[in-house]
């Protein structure tokens, strides 16, 4: 049982120790720690008018998140949106602070101007609230030979990105990298824990899901949130959905697969980077048969780039059944969507609930949203309808 402490003792203990260590000085557990915290922040600052994150990555995921929350800004409708306002924080409440990039289109722009460099077409005038500077980024494995011509990665030097997001005052940091990247993610992950961010990561890299990180995630007080966004309605949710009715419909599943050929850069470098096809297969097809229990063959990736198709993806979905009497059933359905904006609202949804991770003093791995919202979450639900009651049930502290 947690003994009786002052809060300013605790505060004062925690700016120099780990979350552990003050645990074991007070004999308090993490969830009183929380309380701590929660009670005397200011009422400015539990609840701000907005949601500060830094971009690390301005491709099309980037612009269609930045032009979704121009557009619901004055839109009459919520068409397209999950959650227009979530725990409180309409879409709009997202500001972006900060962003990151290496292309040489993009470094030393304004957000606004960058983001008219991706394949995603620009479908809303941007206004002044995205006037921030794209800062040049550390390159490391941010682009390979295939990648290099589209992306035209700058010569100039890194900033040093832990100052740049202090002084945007980020709360999170958002990765937006390509798939693979794997030392570039990294980096940025140890970054956001320098600078005292949450993170937010939306590529296949291990990072909420690897130990050490989801350690010192938690060890610091920061929420830790990932890997590999799912789209709000691609082939990964709908695979999983049609799945579980045919199963809940007594359809025993003989094989299946969800096979995609798209052409933006993020497609182009799935293919080529060394292991990024073969993680992304094994991903999608884990998140589909792990979370259904499913013993059939599955497969789901990425098998062509076409250049023409520019953000569009086209996915080709193959299920064989059995049913009455071993009668055969057969789906062959074709999936066409948008890369950049399908994943904008996930992401819009991602960032508010981590906010509210932030304010409610959670820590490490949050495996509500990290199961919500991607595809490769430390934690799986069991289907995507558990997911989004989790998620409602942490936003309003229900375990």
């Amino acid at each position: 049982m947690d003994r009786l402490v002052k809060d300013e003792e605790v505060l004062r203990y925690l700016r120099n120790h780990t979350y552990d260590e003050t645990m074991e000085h007070f004999k308090i557990s993490r969830m009183t720690i929380a309380r701590i915290k929660k009670r005397n922040v200011r009422k400015s600052e539990y609840q701000p008018d907005k949601v500060r994150v830094a971009i690390i990555g301005v491709g099309n995921a980037a612009s269609a998140l930045v032009q979704g929350i121009e557009y619901y800004k004055y839109a009459q409708t919520s068409s397209g949106v999950l959650r227009p306002t979530l725990a409180g924080f309409h879409i709009s409440d997202i500001l972006i602070v900060a962003a990151f990039d290496i292309s040489l289109d993009k470094v030393g722009k304004k957000l606004s101007d960058a983001i008219k460099k991706n394949e995603l077409p620009m479908m809303v005038e941007i206004n002044e609230d995205f006037d921030v500077i794209v800062t040049m980024g550390n390159k490391l494995d941010g682009f390979i030979s295939e990648t290099e011509k589209l992306i035209k990665p700058a010569t100039i030097s890194s900033v040093d990105v832990v100052q740049v997001l202090k002084n945007a005052g980020a709360e999170i940091v958002l990765c937006l990298l390509p798939s693979g990247a794997d030392k570039a993610v990294e980096f940025y992950a140890e970054k956001a824990l320098e600078a005292g961010c949450a993170f937010v990561n939306a590529t296949p890299t291990s990072i909420a899901t690897n130990k050490s990180f989801a350690k010192r995630f938690q060890e610091a007080g920061l929420p830790l949130i990932g890997d590999d966004l799912q789209d709000q309605f691609g082939a990964t949710i709908l695979h999983k959905l049609i799945l579980q009715q045919m199963l809940d419909r007594g359809i025993n599943i003989i094989e299946s697969y969800a096979l995609d050929v798209g052409g933006g850069a993020e497609s182009l470098n799935t293919l080529y980077r060394t292991g990024a096809k073969d993680v992304k297969r094994v991903i999608k097809s884990m998140s589909v048969s792990s979370a259904l229990n499913v013993d059939a063959p599955i497969v789901a990736g990425t098998t062509d780039y076409v250049e023409h198709l520019g953000n569009a993806r086209n996915t080709f979905l193959w299920i064989v059944g059995e049913g009455f009497l071993g009668s055969k059933i057969v789906m062959d359905i074709k999936i066409q969507t948008e890369d950049g904006p399908n994943g904008g609202s996930v992401l819009a949804d991602v960032v508010r609930a981590t906010k509210v991770a932030l304010n409610q003093g959670s820590s490490g791995p949050i495996d509500e949203i990290s199961a919500y919202g991607f595809k490769k979450p430390p934690s799986a639900p069991k289907n995507p309808a558990e997911a989004a009651r989790n998620l409602a049930n942490f936003i309003l502290g229900i375990k």
